[in-house]
């Protein structure tokens, strides 16, 4: 006759094996969708039945990248990752971050996160207010990864930009550290609105997932309502980008986000050639034909005055932007020690981006004044 203590042994050898059987299971199990992006490309979020936790699934997070899927598991309930998965395991509801792109900070301040984030890489050139009222406390890992740091802030999870191959050492460091990681690649999105819906990762690792949708949602709805206004336009005028780097001139395709911005807010992108899915440079002879013709110049580097910007290069003066002061910088909002918020909440206040457009191309439609953009005069 068995004892009670033995009988109560075997129950719990029971019990766990049970628990253990359900919460290990395979990969192929993980197919419901759990968030299907409508306007980003690059992640999908996705679960299997009885779980709580999800698999997110990011593609080709880089330029150049070609059929890379890289698959993350957020952590509930004690849940096992699935057999056979070799990636990172990120605990729901990270609670230690590190930002290694501004952007995702935005994104953080959006979801109201933003006090997870204990460290970044560049602080002097982040624009946030949060970030530089904690400069004390949030540490600056510089764009190389101190790693003795990072070890220090015990982070739930590295949030990375994705660059390639140059990017393995940082993995496979972080690998060797177990420290958790995630590739973002919001900015290979050519939506705007896809760029902003990546903040959906980043509420599902925060397990917020419910919040962030419904503050995503409201994203599409007020830029929706702005590019109503200029539907019916019928005078499109002609719009120049950017200022050479290094003898050549970066152009960025028609497919991409500023094309789309450009085109909602009524305007017409002047270089039809890049179809491409990327920037191509463009010689600079052929650069100077356009900014002779094109009725609006944007983004001009660092210039905050005409004078300034003809200063990079004496030919500007010939511009027709130039000539008829129709020419604005995205660098209205910036720091003293070099931020610029363009670079980080643009990212998910596309609505505000396009209404600064309409402003510029179409003021009568909108009278609000510009809130990234400043008029060279």
């Amino acid at each position: 006759m068995k004892s009670p203590i033995s009988t109560i042994a075997l129950l719990c050898l029971f019990f766990l094996a049970s628990c253990i059987s359900r919460n290990k299971t395979s990969l192929e199990v993980f197919k419901q969708n759990i968030y299907i992006p409508e306007y980003a490309s690059g992640f999908k979020i996705l679960g299997a039945e009885n779980f709580a936790s999800t698999l997110i699934q990011i593609t080709n997070p880089w330029q150049g990248a070609k059929d890379i899927t890289m698959s993350y598991f957020v952590s509930r309930n004690g849940e096992q990752a699935p057999a056979g998965f070799n990636g990172p395991i990120i605990p729901a509801g990270a609670k230690q971050i590190v930002c290694m792109s501004s952007s995702y900070i935005a994104m953080l301040d959006a979801l109201g996160e933003i006090n997870r984030i204990v460290g970044v890489s560049g602080i002097d050139y982040i624009a946030n207010p949060y970030i530089l009222a904690h400069k004390d406390s949030i540490k600056d890992l510089g764009p190389e990864m101190n790693y003795e740091l990072l070890i220090s802030l015990k982070p739930d999870v590295v949030l990375l930009y994705g660059i390639g191959d140059a990017q393995t050492a940082v993995t496979d460091k972080l690998k060797e550290l177990s420290i958790p990681y995630l590739y973002m690649g919001e900015y290979l999105e050519e939506s705007p609105l896809g760029k902003a819906e990546w903040m959906l990762v980043l509420s599902e690792l925060t397990d917020k997932r419910e919040e962030g949708m419904e503050i995503f949602r409201e994203i599409p709805k007020r830029y929706y309502a702005l590019k109503t206004l200029t539907d019916s336009v019928k005078q499109r005028p002609t719009v120049m980008f950017n200022t050479p780097w290094n003898d050549s001139w970066v152009m960025p395709s028609t497919q991409s986000y500023m094309a789309q911005l450009v085109t909602d807010a009524g305007a017409d992108y002047i270089y039809k050639e890049n179809t491409s899915n990327s920037s191509t440079p463009i010689g600079l002879e052929t650069a100077y034909k356009l900014i002779q013709k094109a009725d609006y110049w944007i983004n001009v580097g660092m210039a905050s005055t005409l004078d300034e910007l003809k200063t990079v290069n004496p030919k500007f003066a010939d511009a027709k932007a130039v000539r008829e002061k129709t020419v604005y910088n995205n660098n209205l909002r910036t720091t003293p020690t070099g931020g610029n918020d363009y670079w980080e909440s643009a990212v998910v206040r596309p609505d505000i981006v396009l209404r600064d457009l309409i402003h510029i191309f179409h003021p009568e439609l909108v009278s609000d004044s510009l809130y990234y953009y400043r008029h060279l005069e």
